[in-house]
């Protein structure tokens, strides 16, 4: 092997060593994003959880609220009814 060859091989090899570093470095900043990531959907996951939670004591409260709606229209048209049947 001559010596044009060594120094052909000791660029590749050194190209390589920064390509590997460059590659590693952004490994990392992956895996940092990665963590981020894995944090924020556990917060929007809490954030849906509840939201999920009041919508459903929102829909509770509605039913509830529809349901004294009804009872009182209907002692309302039970009234009328009353009141017309009284009219001579």
């Amino acid at each position: 092997m001559g010596l044009d060859s060594l120094d052909k091989l000791e660029e590749r090899i050194s190209k390589a060593v920064a390509h590997i570093e460059k590659l590693s470095d952004i490994r990392k900043r992956l895996e940092e994003d990665n963590s981020q990531l894995k944090e924020r959907i556990g917060r929007l996951e809490e954030e849906l959880k509840a939201h999920k939670e009041r919508a459903a004591d929102l829909e509770k409260q509605s039913s509830a609220i529809s349901e004294r709606v009804k009872e009182k229209v209907e002692g309302l048209l039970g009234r009328i009814d009353s009141y017309e049947q009284s009219l001579p």
